[in-house]
């Protein structure tokens, strides 16, 4: 250390240089991307079978737009506003193509078979009351029309996504003007969400920063280190963002937290530190002041290494996630927190070694009274101060049994947000709009998904399915064949299969239409077939429209029309669940996963650093406990306020084990210095808490008044997340200073001189 604080202009120009090449990756890491192969690692089960429907049939996410037009949707102002409309959103960058009253196919007969083609062009009369287009592109009572906004398939497309919703919102408002119309769609509610979390938690978090810094002026009265602590959350940041960005990824929802967890280590180093040289000085005046800070910074290397190795390994931990998004939360977390630490040494040795002679680390009345008042309690009161931790540890566990692990992603917003009000009028007025697709299989490697039995596999499906509360519409290639039976004049009454020799006249009669499978060329856009058949006949396509529901209810009722799918098809084939909402579904159950197995894979890891470090079976056994402690006091918040347990909140217990396990290494450590000195534990309380509660608490300190100011945001994740990191510092040090010198009451050893 003594080498370092010699040379600490030296470090600080290498560390500046340092900061300077993570840069480029920290600049590239902050453009936010939030798609699926973020979240999924790419050989994820669900992720191949969700990219094999994206290259059978296109992008499966739609902006659906409901419009009132003048004079209803098949009048002639009527129908001129939704080409007009049509024709603009087309032109949208992103946008595949627009589907609407306008380019609904249908099929009529023709002298020598059947016709398929623009609806309209067989006359109005066709739309009023056709089952493939009522409840789809027209109302029952032909007074609103919805248009299918389908995105483009494109590689960036869920980067983009936030810029095309937005540019199609503008474009369907600039049109329609003042005219009632509505956006809906799981794009536009992802697309709302992520705006608006992005804008709330940066401005929210940037204020709680500014106070958490303001206080940090109040604390340390000095500009020196209040500048190394910048310098420290500042350096940890920009290395963890910079690595981030370097290996090719983007911030996201979830890995949006790192600048957060790099703040909550940072600080207690950037406390210990100066509380260390403050005694170094009372304890050595003679020395100058460089020798000072050396002898400080070597007493607090080995805990505060401790505490970033104990940290680093319980976000190691999240690395055993099956999902990407959290793996790389763990792994770019340890390597910005040991970078903090490399800073803190520099800065801190540049700050130490320039403090006037004169300064002190300033006495706070309220810190040490409220430390004098708990050593009082736990010396006078530890009966009652057990009560209270058992009555804490008791209602904790029962909220913590109630946590519903689950996510419902339009129900974080505003209720006045336009995303809810929207969606609030498309079913108010509309009705369900939520789309579940389906994938038909033969069981045959050579069959089709147009042969009779699968026909009547999914027909059966969807008038079993659309018997459930959660369904109300169904369509499929048995709809469109079912159709052109119907034209023919043949029986289709809903419990009536289509016969073998009518579905062989049929694809004969829809083989010689001359459809372009090419997606590419203006052509496929009226191609009957391709929306619910691949060009060979291997991979058929079914939806379901239902309500909007949550991640729990998604998966629910999958498996129940998964389920239905099994009975219907029999051995004729598979029909299985596809597109986005499975990978909804999936969300939740690897969030929790991840948390539980990472969890206590870094309690491990945890115990075994103790152990090494502590040499003490014992004190590693009891360092467990108040890291424990503010999880259980976290997820007892979370179930009796009915916060979710989801990918927004889940995050939060990395941050619990940063701020517990760096303040319980400190505490420890100054406990074992204490046995090996002889003390009774009543003055290995008093010498404890001398030397490591007055930072242990004002760390905690900064915390609950910084990040409660994230409540005043908008959006629930945000609002949960200022809440739960606020009670996880505060149990954290209730932890530290009353649970664990409680269990240390049992657990003392003093060593006899």
């Amino acid at each position: 250390m003594t080498a370092l604080v010699r040379s600490r202009h030296v470090a600080l120009v290498l560390l500046g240089l340092v900061v300077l090449a993570m840069l480029p990756g920290a600049q590239r890491s902050s453009v936010p991307d939030n798609a699926l192969t973020v979240w999924f690692l790419e050989t994820d089960p669900q992720l191949q079978a969700y990219d094999e429907f994206q290259a059978s049939f296109g992008n499966d996410e739609v902006v659906l737009l409901m419009v009132e037009p003048p004079g209803g949707v098949l009048s002639e102002p009527g129908l001129a506003l939704i080409d007009e409309v049509s024709v603009a959103l087309e032109a949208v960058e992103g946008v595949e193509r627009v589907h609407s009253v306008l380019s609904a196919r249908d099929v009529w007969r023709i002298e020598d078979g059947i016709r398929f083609g623009a609806a309209t062009d067989a006359g109005l009369e066709r739309l009023a009351g056709n089952p493939l287009f009522q409840g789809r592109f027209l109302s029952e009572d032909g007074t609103l029309a919805m248009l299918w906004v389908q995105m483009a398939s494109m590689a960036d497309f869920d980067a983009r996504r936030d810029a095309i919703v937005t540019e199609v919102t503008g474009v369907a408002d600039r049109v329609l003007g003042d005219r009632d119309h509505a956006l809906g769609g799981i794009g536009v509610i992802y697309s709302g969400l992520n705006l608006i979390t992005q804008h709330d938690f940066g401005l929210f978090l940037g204020l709680g920063y500014l106070v958490i810094f303001v206080l940090l002026a109040w604390l340390f009265r000095s500009w020196r280190l209040v500048l190394a602590t910048i310098g420290v959350v500042t350096v940890g940041t920009i290395v963890s963002l910079g690595l981030y960005g370097y290996a090719g990824h983007q911030l996201n929802m979830v890995t949006v937290v790192l600048p957060t967890l790099i703040v909550v280590i940072g600080l207690a180093d950037a406390i210990h530190m100066p509380a260390a040289f403050v005694r170094v000085r009372q304890e050595f005046p003679e020395l100058d002041r460089q020798q000072q800070a050396a002898r400080a910074l070597r007493r607090v290397i080995v805990p505060c290494l401790l505490t970033t190795l104990t940290t680093m390994a319980g976000f190691c931990a999240l690395a055993s996630s099956p999902m990407a998004v959290i793996r790389h939360l763990g792994i770019f977390s340890a390597l910005g927190i040991g970078a903090a630490l490399l800073a803190s040494l520099v800065l801190m040795a540049w700050a130490l070694a320039g403090q006037p002679q004169g300064w002190q680390f300033p006495r706070h009345r309220l810190v040490d009274g409220l430390l004098g008042w708990v050593e009082g309690l736990l010396h006078r009161r530890r009966p009652l101060l057990l009560v209270v931790t058992l009555a804490i540890c008791g209602l904790a566990g029962w909220g913590a049994s109630t946590v519903d692990a689950d996510t419902y992603t339009i129900g974080y917003l505003p209720d006045d947000h336009r995303v809810v009000t929207d969606h609030e009028a498309i079913e108010e007025r509309w009705g369900p709009y939520s789309l579940l697709d389906f994938l038909v299989r033969p069981a045959d490697p050579d069959g089709r998904v147009d042969s009779p039995e699968l026909l009547e596999a999914t027909h059966c499906l969807e008038r079993r399915a659309t018997g459930l509360d959660a369904v109300s519409d169904g369509y499929g290639l048995h709809s469109v064949y079912r159709r052109s039976a119907e034209v023919l004049g043949a029986d289709v009454s809903p419990d009536r299969p289509l016969a073998s020799d009518l579905v062989a006249q049929l694809g004969l009669l829809l083989e010689i239409q001359g459809f372009e499978w090419d997606r590419d060329y203006p052509e496929y856009a009226h191609n009957a077939l391709a929306p619910v058949m691949t060009e060979d006949g291997r991979l058929g396509r079914m939806t379901l429209v239902g309500a909007m529901m949550s991640a729990k209810q998604v998966d629910a009722l999958l498996a129940e029309v998964r389920a239905l799918a099994d009975e219907c098809a029999g051995a004729a084939g598979t029909i299985e669940p596809a597109g986005y909402p499975p990978l909804y579904a999936r969300i939740v159950d690897y969030a929790t996963s991840s948390q539980i197995r990472s969890f206590w894979i870094a309690l491990g890891i945890i115990f075994t650093l103790m152990l090494v470090w502590l040499r003490s079976p014992r004190l590693a056994l009891v360092s467990l406990v108040p890291n424990v402690f503010p999880v259980l006091v976290m997820l007892g918040v979370m179930g009796a306020l009915e916060i979710r347990l989801d990918i927004a909140t889940a995050t939060v217990a990395a941050i619990v084990i940063g701020v517990s396990i760096d303040d319980t290494v400190h505490f420890l450590l100054h406990w074992r210095q204490a046995e090996r000195d002889g003390q009774t534990w009543e003055e290995a309380l008093s010498s404890t808490f001398a030397g490591a509660g007055a930072p242990a608490f004002l760390t905690t300190l900064l915390l609950v008044v910084g990040y409660p100011v994230m409540m005043l945001a908008d959006v629930e994740t945000v609002v949960a997340f200022g809440l739960l990191t606020t009670v996880a510092a505060a149990a954290a040090l209730f932890g530290d200073l009353v649970l664990l010198p409680l269990l240390l009451r049992v657990a003392h050893r003093r060593v006899e001189p």
